[in-house]
C-alpha cells in the first residue's frame, strides 16, 4: 500500500485583503482631514454684520382677502369689504404695490380664478397666493 503524503501548501496568512483595507483607511483620513482644515480657513476684510443694514424696505402689498361665510363669499381690501368688481380698482389704487391674496381653504377655484382675472383687469401679473391657517 502507498503511503498518504500531504501536499506542500503555503500555511501563512494571505495579507493582501489586510493591506487593501488599511491603505483605504489611511487615503479616508488623508481626506477627512484636509477638509477639516479647510473649514478654519481665517478671512480678514470682511464687512461687520454689525455694522450692516437694509438699504430698502420690503414692497409694500396690497393685500385682497376671500373669506368664505355661511351667506356666501366676502372679499376685502385689506380690513375693508368690497364687492367683487371692485378688486380692479383696489389694484389699480396703487400699481407699484405687489398684490397678496389670502383665501379661505373652502374657497372654490372659479372664484379664485374670477378674482385673478380682476386683479389683471387691475393691471398687476405679481400676485402672491396665500390661504387662511386651519383653525385645527
Amino acid at each position: 500500500m502507498a503511503k498518504f503524503e500531504m501536499p506542500e501548501t503555503n500555511d501563512s496568512p494571505d495579507l493582501t485583503p489586510m493591506i487593501d483595507v488599511v491603505f483605504l483607511l489611511i487615503v479616508f483620513f488623508m481626506v477627512v482631514a484636509q477638509r477639516l482644515s479647510e473649514q478654519y480657513i481665517e478671512l480678514s476684510g470682511l464687512p461687520i454684520a454689525a455694522n450692516s443694514s437694509v438699504k430698502e424696505e420690503p414692497p409694500t402689498r396690497t393685500i385682497i382677502s376671500i373669506d368664505e361665510t355661511p351667506s356666501g363669499q366676502k372679499f376685502y381690501w385689506g380690513e375693508q369689504e368690497i364687492d367683487i368688481s371692485q378688486v380692479s380698482v383696489a389694484v389699480k389704487r396703487n400699481p407699484k404695490w405687489k398684490v397678496f391674496l389670502r383665501v379661505h381653504p373652502k374657497v372654490t377655484h372659479s372664484v379664485v380664478q374670477d378674482t385673478l382675472k380682476e386683479i389683471g383687469n387691475g393691471g398687476q401679473a405679481d400676485v402672491i397666493f396665500a390661504t387662511f391657517k386651519s383653525g385645527g
